[in-house]
């Protein structure tokens, strides 16, 4: 896998990050790279779904017709969103 290969699944398409291997398995680590609409969909349910990161993942899950079991953002990200929201009014990160 190459940095900024797209990988597709089910109906759905993203680009990935690699960062580095571990040296026993021999697989890469992905970063994820969200798009600032996706981090804004998060961002705005979280506010709108009471502060709830399952709510949060459910409803992203739903829109972009990612497949039951599949990667989304996790907890330390979308709480990451958040704080860039709080702090500098935007999703992007931080420069």
């Amino acid at each position: 896998m190459k940095e900024g290969e797209a990988v597709e699944g089910w109906g759905w398409a993203r680009k990935v990050q690699v960062v580095g291997k571990f040296p026993l398995q021999h697989s890469a680590v992905v970063k994820m790279v969200w798009s600032n609409e996706q981090r804004a969909l998060a961002v705005e349910t979280y506010f709108s779904q009471s502060h709830s990161i399952v709510a949060v993942q459910r409803v992203f899950c739903t829109r972009y017709q990612i497949p039951p079991l599949d990667r989304v953002p996790d907890l330390k990200s979308i709480l990451l969103w958040v704080e860039n929201f709080r702090e500098m009014g935007s999703v992007s990160e931080k420069r």
